[in-house]
């Protein structure tokens, strides 16, 4: 097992979100600092999104069969992740919680040892409150930051 399974890593990363309603298409994207770690099969990203409103942060549990988004602080979110399943979360801002179903399409992860860099990418769609579902992909690269 190599040190990346075993300590806490620094790591840049790299938060791409594409989201399509109907002919509309957004783009953003986020650069941070973070913490991954494994915990035994077990991949956790951690990072803090920072905004006008104030900050967020963000932790991605990713294993085998499902991948965990959470986020706490300004705004609160739990959505599950699980390939071609529909599975129920929530997103809470100051205007209250609204529930929310996603159909996950894609769930990919590729770990780089040489380049100490993984990536995930979500495809799925996602509905609040039955609203009109949005296509969503979401990429997350995160690289290990070597010490100086």
């Amino acid at each position: 097992m190599s040190l990346h399974h075993i300590n806490k890593q620094k790591v840049k990363v790299t938060l791409q979100t594409k989201i399509t309603f109907g002919q509309d298409t957004e783009t953003y994207e986020l650069i941070t600092f973070g913490t991954s770690v494994y915990k035994g099969d077990t991949l956790y990203i951690q990072y803090t999104e920072e905004n006008e409103a104030g900050s967020t942060n963000t932790t991605v549990k990713h294993k085998e069969n499902e991948t965990l988004l959470l986020r706490s602080g300004v705004f609160k979110m739990r959505q599950v992740f699980r390939l071609n399943e529909l599975t129920d979360g929530y997103y809470e801002s100051i205007y209250g919680r609204l529930g929310t179903q996603t159909k996950t399409k894609v769930r990919s992860y590729h770990w780089d040892e040489q380049a100490r860099e993984g990536k995930l990418m979500l495809r799925y769609t996602l509905q609040m409150q039955g609203s009109e579902p949005g296509q969503y992909e979401m990429k997350i690269s995160y690289k290990e930051e070597t010490a100086k």
